[in-house]
């Protein structure tokens, strides 16, 4: 029996009332001193551009929308944190890796695959 491999996710609330936009694991480089660059994951930034359009469509809480959507591709809510910014409230999510979209899953598994399909082949 193998251990379950899992991701994880925090999901953010970037502003207080009943407003709030949500963003999951959003990451800025700030290397440079001018304005951070958002380097958030594609698969990331693929849910926030769906949580934009929820908050853009005006009908609040979105935050429930935003909960289903995870569900969806088999996150689940572990617990809540105070990321330490004002109104900054996070919510924790897991998955189990293999839970993943074929599409999704790390590199570092393709890798193993591939590399399991170039072993020669045993000579009798």
């Amino acid at each position: 029996m193998t251990a379950t491999r899992w991701e994880y996710c925090v999901l953010t609330r970037l502003s207080n009332g009943p407003d709030s936009k949500w963003y999951v694991n959003r990451v800025f480089d700030y290397s440079e001193p001018a304005m951070p660059m958002e380097v958030t994951p594609d698969v990331f930034r693929k849910y926030n551009e769906e949580f934009d359009v929820l908050h853009a469509s005006l009908v609040y809480p979105i935050l429930p929308a935003v909960l289903n959507r995870l569900g969806m591709d088999g996150w689940e809510l572990l617990d809540d944190m105070n990321t330490g910014l004002t109104g900054g409230e996070g919510l924790v999510f897991r998955r189990p890796v293999e839970a993943a979209p074929a599409t999704e899953k790390p590199k570092r598994a393709a890798a193993k695959t591939t590399a399991a399909r170039k072993k020669p082949a045993r000579r009798r």
